[in-house]
């Protein structure tokens, strides 16, 4: 997949967390529409305060989702993982977007 074939509304081309983002729905949660569903799901228990955070290790990334931010660590690259702290709102969005995506695709 071509990352500049998913997008979401407000979606900056060549911002890094929104990148990150792409490249994390990519690797990680790849086409899982259950996996996706799962996101969904944390991402609304964080919201609503049932969860204070939550964490999920994949392949390639360790994503933790707090109620103000998310980060993603990259974990695949030989030096120490980069931490990057992404918009809460960013990140709901861009996975709403990719359940969208994978469905239609």
């Amino acid at each position: 997949m071509n990352e500049y074939e998913f997008t979401w509304p407000g979606r900056l081309p060549n911002d890094p967390a929104h990148d990150l983002i792409v490249a994390y729905l990519t690797i990680d949660i790849q086409h899982s529409p259950k996996w996706t569903e799962e996101l969904l799901q944390q991402i609304n228990c964080v919201k609503s305060g049932k969860i204070h955070s939550w964490e999920r290790t994949g392949n390639a990334y360790c994503l933790r989702i707090y109620p103000d931010h998310v980060e993603i660590e990259d974990d695949y690259t030989e030096e120490d993982g980069k931490l990057l702290n992404i918009s809460f709102e960013d990140f709901e969005m861009a996975v709403m977007a990719w359940q969208a995506y994978i469905n239609h695709n």
